[in-house]
Parts: structure tokens; sequence; C-alpha cells
């Protein structure tokens, strides 16, 4: 009997003869491939790779639908076949079109197993001949080729796939676009635009490629920041934003500018924003790869992409020469912003990186330190500090009292009646909701029309809801209660903040929510309390005490808001930031990631747990479900509903939308609140049943109280 089909009879796809796939991903390739301006040689690579991918799918044991693999039939082919295209690439070429359908570990999949071949009239297992004549030959050439030849292979293996998976999905007709930047596209997105700021703004367009730019709060950064690609014909414009929020708010001002296809948002959560579009979800693929000209992400995005976890080749690919905003970089954890910069060193050649640091309050310690790592040269930091010299936004008072105290509840609802919007942020979750049920249970005000409580530990459902909440009522008299995640996600201007005193830095961040569109102000508008500090506090009681003596110290005598930053100098050294980097290299031990990765394999961690990986002490946590036993809140029936559900037997497609709604229920939280509990299994996220603590859509994940536990 016959073993191998032909690809001109056997289908691949749905209607699709195989040479038909074959054809559409090389004419997919060659675009790709001209886009990013790869030589002659790579073409050669790719076009070897589209031919033979799939021939396992010839084999006689191979039918269509069938769910059985076909990459090692593939290998199994080439091996038996004698094709060859390169004696000294041909096991590389072997062992990307053997894993062409998982991450690029150094482990094969056991489909290889024990399979028979028959080479030159003797029979073999398929693995023994792997070991023999593909894994020892593939790691000399990957030890001999030079760095910038192996990330070349491995990206042009990424436009592989991703040519592959367009053709599977009958998107045939997709095609790169670069961004479009000029000045005057750029002014449209300024609701006015001020002469004099402008005339300092321009000044982005002839900076060199890797730059910084210190600007204050309402300077516009973030929309003024394009203008540093308007002379570098970069392929891809990536945003790396801080937080959700801002992402979502950027989106949407950059597809009103630039069209709705030629920008993008990706972050983990993305999907169970698209879970009922069937239309969008089937475009995931294409988001989640960075494909559109404007790409808005987040930085543990990027730094995934490049610390190779899971099929990271896809990915990597699209930063070659694209330009980075990176917003607030001061806001990066220790880790987070040795790695970003790193691989920015690294690859910056390589890729012809356009890169601009961007952050209102900047230490010269960390300017200091991206000059040094980076090579960053005086004329390519563009500083607006003086700027502060005019403002003085904020005056406060200090008080060596508790934020929950009742005489300071009650001035923050004699604020709020008059017309005016309160932020009161709090250090930690607990304190929050303390807050939250002294206006509810005591001074009866009601939840979501004259308060709101937003911390980290509620589910993306909730959370999403809350800050559509707080966008509606942003022109109308309330009072938020927020922990520290509201101190940048937050693009409203509150007239009064109260707030537990904090490190500095955050202090700082805390104040540049109150009366940011303004100059100056003459009246107090900001009151500082004593916090208590108790057992994980996300504040050491030295950063607290140094916070304290310069608050005191300024809280009389404040002309503008550059005393603030120089004082802020002070605390943070720049022999302090190296300290805290070396020690942050040392915890997670990044020595091995180069030896391990080759800059080849991938990383075998999922995304989830790379992510929390980045997060390194900064707050490390875990995504679980609450058992539907410790909800109190009409989400109960759909939590018990969704994790009675399988996985077993469904359509990719719909275990994909299945997924993104039980990610949307699963909550973060502290990896040390789980460490006593036995986790209920489940294939998307472990279950939890906390014995102390509930869940309700009001005040999230937290402790339960007395009057609960009658419920």
């Amino acid at each position: 009997m016959k073993k191998w089909s032909t690809p001109e009879e056997k289908l691949s796809h749905n209607d699709k003869p195989l040479r038909k796939h074959i054809n559409e991903i090389k004419d997919l390739l060659k675009h790709f491939l001209e886009f990013y301006g790869f030589s002659k040689e790579y073409f050669k690579f790719a076009d070897f790779l589209a031919e033979y991918h799939d021939y396992g799918k010839l084999h006689i044991d191979w039918k269509l639908g069938s769910k059985k693999g076909h990459s090692h039939f593939s290998y199994q082919y080439l091996i038996e076949n004698k094709i060859v295209f390169d004696g000294k690439l041909d096991p590389l070429l072997q062992f990307l079109i053997l894993k062409h359908h998982s991450m690029l570990t150094e482990k094969i999949s056991e489909n290889l197993g024990k399979r028979k071949i028959e080479i030159n009239g003797k029979v073999f297992e398929l693995a023994h001949v792997y070991n023999l004549l593909t894994k020892e030959k593939l790691n000399k050439i990957i030890d001999s080729l030079q760095k910038d030849k192996l990330i070349n292979f491995v990206d042009v293996f990424g436009l592989f796939k991703l040519a592959d998976v367009c053709s599977a999905k009958n998107k045939i007709d997709f095609k790169f676009t670069q961004p479009e930047i000029n000045k005057e596209k750029i002014v449209k997105l300024f609701l006015t635009l001020d002469e004099k700021r402008w005339k300092q703004q321009i000044k982005l367009i002839d900076l060199p490629n890797l730059s910084i730019l210190r600007a204050y709060t309402g300077w516009g950064k973030t929309t003024a920041g394009l203008l540093f690609f308007a002379n570098k014909q970069v392929k891809r414009i990536f945003y790396l934003m801080p937080t959700i929020t801002s992402i979502n708010k950027l989106f949407q001002n950059l597809k009103t500018l630039f069209g709705e296809n030629n920008v993008s948002k990706y972050f983990y959560f993305l999907d169970t924003e698209l879970k009922e579009n069937e239309e969008k979800l089937s475009h995931l693929y294409l988001i989640k790869n960075f494909t559109t000209p404007f790409v808005i992400t987040t930085v543990d995005q990027f730094l995934l992409s490049f610390l190779q976890v899971g099929k990271y080749y896809t990915k990597r690919v699209m930063f070659r020469n694209s330009g980075l905003l990176v917003d607030e970089v001061h806001l990066l954890n220790p880790l987070m912003l040795y790695l970003l910069v790193k691989f920015i060193k690294i690859f910056s050649k390589i890729y012809n990186l356009k890169v601009l640091f961007m952050s209102a309050t900047l230490s010269t310690s960390l300017v200091r330190f991206l000059k040094e790592e980076l090579g960053i040269t005086k004329n390519a930091f563009l500083d607006f500090l003086d700027g502060y010299k005019e403002k003085r936004r904020v005056l406060w008072r200090f008080f060596e009292k508790n934020i929950s105290e009742n005489d300071v509840i009650e001035e923050m609802i004699k604020i709020k009646n008059k017309g005016k919007r309160v932020l009161v942020i709090v250090n930690t979750v607990n304190e929050a909701i303390k807050v939250g049920k002294k206006l509810e249970s005591d001074y009866k005000l009601k939840y979501g029309k004259d308060f709101i409580i937003l911390h980290s530990r509620f589910m993306y459902l909730h959370r999403k809801e809350k800050e559509e909440w707080i966008e509606k009522l942003k022109n109308k008299p309330h009072i938020l209660i927020s922990t520290q995640v509201c101190e940048v996600s937050l693009d409203i201007s509150y007239e009064y903040l109260f707030t537990e005193l904090a490190s500095l830095p955050s202090l700082i961040q805390r104040f540049g929510r109150v009366n940011r569109y303004g100059e100056k102000t003459n009246e107090v508008n900001v009151f500082i309390f004593k916090p208590e500090i108790k057992k994980r506090y996300p504040y050491s009681k030295e950063e607290i005490e140094k916070a304290k003596k310069i608050i005191k110290e300024l809280e009389e005598t404040l002309k503008n808001e550059k005393e603030i930053l120089e004082k802020m100098d002070e605390v943070l050294t720049y022999e302090d930031l190296i300290k805290e980097i070396n020690t942050a290299k040392k915890e997670v031990d990044l020595q091995s990631w180069e030896k391990i990765t080759k800059f080849f394999f991938s990383l075998n961690l999922k995304e989830e747990k790379a992510t929390k990986f980045l997060e390194y002490r900064e707050g490390a946590t875990v995504l679980v479900i609450p058992h539907p036993d410790c909800i109190f809140d009409k989400i109960k029936e759909r939590v018990r509903e969704l994790i009675n559900k399988s996985f077993e037997g469904l359509s990719f497609e719909k275990a994909e939308k299945l997924f993104a709604e039980i990610k949307e229920i699963a909550i973060p939280v502290p990896i040390w609140l789980v460490r006593d509990y036995e986790p209920e299994e489940n294939k998307a996220f472990p279950i939890i049943n906390f014995k102390n603590k509930i869940y309700n859509k009001k005040y999230g994940f937290h402790e339960i109280e007395e009057e609960e536990n009658i419920l």
C-alpha cells in the first residue's frame, strides 16, 4: 500500500489541497520577508519551511479532522526521502518542521515514541534517528552561528508561522503596513494646541534613536511622543504602557485618528473583552502577535517576547525596525527595568530599534542608569523639568491620625456634598474596605452614586465595570476609594485628595491625580494621614519615615513642584537603584537565561507564570477562582456554571471563548494568601474555598465580617 500521497491530491484543510496551502504561505511569506528587508538566503530558508512543514499530512495514517498530529510525519518524510536543503542547516530545518506547532523547547514531542522508520533497508525507531541525525548537530549549529544570524533564522520561522496561520484561517490577503506619522496628524490628537508647549514638543522629531523625555503631567507626552518617529521610518510603533486602563484610553484616541484596522491593543485579559464578538475573537491571533502599524501593550508583553516565553518567535519578530514609546518608565520594578534595558541593549542594533523613554517624574538616578547602560548622549535627553517651577497644583497638610477616623470620613463627605470630586488613596486593600464600609454603614452613602471602591482584588469583569463607572462620574461629585492601582491608571482630575503616607515616589504619583490641568493653588487640596504599618506592608518603615520628613519640611514652604522632585532625588540615589537591581537579578537567577535559550529555544513557561515571575517582589499574585460558597453576589451562579463546564470535545474557537469567560471571573490574589489552601482542580485556574474570606462586586475579595457571616 502507498505510504505517502501527493500535495495536489491530499487535503490540508477543508476544501483546500495541501499544494494550495503551501502556495498561499509562500505568497504571504514573500511579502513578510520583503517588508522586513531580509536577504535572499532567508527567502530560500523560508521557502523550504513552507514547502515541507505539512508533508506529514501526506502520510496514510493522517486524516483531515482526526486531530492527530502530523509534525512527526513531516520529519519522517524528510528523513525517509532524503530531502536536503543545505548540509549545514538541515538539522535546523528538521527541528523547526518537527516543532512548527509547539514551543521551541529542546524536548521533542512524545509523538516520535516507538514509531518505526526504514533507512537503507534497516528499521529504526524515529526517536533514535532524531537523536542520532538531528539533535547533536542542531546544538552544534546553534553554538556556531553568530547571534544575529540565529535571531534572523528564528524570526523567519516566526513569519512563516504567521503565514501558516493566515492561510489556515483563509486570511490570504493579509498585509503589513507601516505607520504614517506627520505633524498635522499629531496636532489632531490635541484638544487644544498650546503654542509654547508645541514648540517644545516638535523638538522630539530631531532626537536620536535612543532618547529620554522628562515632561510634567499635562504636557502631552503620550500623544506628542509620536513625533519622535516622524523622520525615523519605523515598521511599527509600540506603546508600552503601565496599566490596562491607560491602554484603553489611548486605544480610543489612536483608533479615531489612524483607523480601526491600523491600531490594536493587547494585554493578558483582552480575550475577555472580545469573547462575545466572534469576528474580533477570530482576529485575536493577529492582535496578540502585534501585526498592526500601531500597537498598544504592556512592558511585560515586550519582556515575555524577548525572554523567549512560549511561542515567542511570532511576537519578537514584529519588533524588527520598530519604535518603542516606554511610558512612565519610572514605575517599572527593578527586575523589569533591568530586563528592558538589557534587551534593548542586545537588540537595538540587530533590530534597529528606536526607543523613547518617557516619564513625568523621572529621577536623576534613573536618567543616569539609562544613559550609562545604553550610551544615551546629552543631546538625547529632552528635559522640561523646569516646567514644574511654574506649577504648584497641590498644597498639603499632614495629620498624626488614621484616615478611617470618623472626623476624617465626615470631612470627605462634607467636601463631596459641596459638589467636589474626592479621591481617597490608602496603602492596603483592608484599609480601602474599612473606609468604604464606614461610608456605607455609618454615614448611609449610596454605593455607585456617592462612592466607589477600587483595588487589585476584583474579578476582571467587575474591575472593568468600575472603571467605566468612574469615567461616567468624572464630572460629577463622588468619592473614589482606591489603593495604589489608581496612581497611574486614572486620567481624571480630582479636586481633593485624602491619602495615607506612602513612599515619596508613590506620593508624587498620587499628587498627580489632583488638579491635573491647573497651574497653581493657594488652598490646601491634599490631606495626608499616618498609616498603620502591618505585616506584608507595601512600603518599608524607612521609606515612610523619609517621606514623612520631607512632607513635613515642605508643608508650609512649598513654592513649586520642582522642589518635590529635587527632594525625590535625595531619596532615590543611584547607589540605591543599582543595589535594588542587583538584588533583583540575584533573587530570580537570570544568569542561566542566555545559556538555556541560546537566543533560539523557548523558555518552558506559560504566559501567566512568566508574568508573575516579572512581578518580582512588588506583590506577586496568582489568578484564582473563589469557590461559589465564598461569593456573596449574583455572580455566584455564573461562577458555578462556568467551573462545571468542560473543555473536552470543544472546537478551538469554543474552547477559546470558554477560557476567556473563566478568566474574566478569576481574581489576582497574593501568593501568600493561597499557600495554605488545597485548590480544587480546574483546567483553567485553581478554585479555592476560602474559609475566612468572601467576594462581592462592591468590595471585592476581602476578610469576612460578623454580619456577613450571618448571611
